[in-house]
Order: C-alpha cells, then sequence, then structure tokens
C-alpha cells in the first residue's frame, strides 16, 4: 500500500544552498518515489510511497540529494495524516495579532525538551510562545524576527540540529497538506 509523505528539506535557499525547485524535481525523478511535486521554493517535495519505509527513506532520500547537489542533505519525512494533525492542532493555538506561527520538525523527541528548555532560558519578545507537540513543536514568534530573536537565532542556525530540527511557517505547512489531498 503506498502513502503521500512530504520530505521536508533543511537549509535549502538559505546560506548559500542554491537549489531550484526544477532541479528537485529531477533529482527525485533519478529516485524510486512517484509523482515528486515541489511545493513553494523551500525545501517541500510530496512524493508517494510504500508505507513503513520511512527510515530507508529518509537515508536513501538524503544519500540522493547529497549526490546530485553536492551538500550535506538533512531531510524529514511526513506522511500526509501527521501534517493533518499537525493543520488541526495548530488550530487551537493563540497567536498574537503581528505574529507568525511556525513548526519545527524534528524526530527526536530529546531535542524537542532540550529545545524547551532553552527556550525557556532566554529572552522573549512579546507574544513569543513555544509549544511542544506530538511532531514537533510549535513557534509564536513576532513577525520579522524569526532569526533575529534569541530563540529564532539560536536555533534555527544552529549546526548543532542540522540533522535533527529544520522549521516551516504553518502556512506553508497548509499549503502542503492541501497539496497531498490533491
Amino acid at each position: 500500500m503506498t502513502a503521500k509523505y512530504c520530505v521536508f528539506l533543511r537549509g535549502v535557499n538559505v546560506n548559500g544552498v542554491k537549489m531550484k525547485m526544477d532541479d528537485l524535481k529531477k533529482a527525485f525523478a533519478g529516485m524510486s518515489y512517484a509523482g515528486a511535486k515541489t511545493v513553494l521554493a523551500t525545501g517541500n517535495v510530496v512524493i508517494s510511497a510504500n508505507c513503513g519505509e520511512s527510515s530507508v527513506m529518509k537515508s536513501d532520500i538524503e544519500n540522493n540529494l547529497s549526490g546530485f547537489f553536492k551538500y550535506d542533505a538533512h531531510v524529514f519525512l511526513r506522511t500526509s495524516e501527521e501534517l493533518e494533525a499537525v493543520g488541526a492542532a495548530s488550530r487551537t493555538m493563540c497567536v498574537p495579532p503581528g505574529c507568525h506561527l511556525y513548526y519545527l520538525i524534528c524526530d527526536d523527541s530529546s531535542v524537542i525538551s532540550e529545545i524547551s528548555s532553552v527556550f525557556a532560558s532566554l529572552p522573549h519578545q512579546a507574544g513569543e510562545a513555544y509549544i511542544p507537540n506530538n511532531y514537533g513543536a510549535f513557534w509564536v514568534v513576532p513577525v520579522g524576527e524569526t532569526l533575529d530573536s534569541a530563540f529564532g537565532s539560536k536555533i534555527l542556525g544552529s549546526r548543532k540540529y542540522k540533522d535533527t530540527l529544520t522549521s516551516r511557517n504553518m502556512n506553508t505547512i497548509i499549503k502542503i497538506s492541501q497539496t497531498m489531498r490533491e
């Protein structure tokens, strides 16, 4: 049985890693995953694949992308069901005016706990919040302050988390979920 997955790439089109979405589609065309569709230009690819092979898929995709683009690829996989659950949870979040809601995608619950401690130890901007959940964590941050906040600058750009964490604006997650339903 096949399922739809979103492959989230970390660090695409930032810090010198330039990647055209047409090239990303070509990279996936060379792999065994059906119907690759890119969503926006932030490294999101919707694919169809056999259920239950996510750890094998992750390694395969990272190896192929690393070879194709000549960079250290790190990817995170989420099923359509997982993203629907994230979307449903996001609708319960209180996001103050002038703030964005981000989703931190992480495959390691200990990292989510560690980041919770880091968040608690830092100064916060008005309205900023960190809320862990089953598939990662939500982060509310003032518009335009994503990388300027103490938390964003310490966590999102950190090499320490390059293979365990990536983030997306919830608007992107919702757009990906819509694409997965098509």
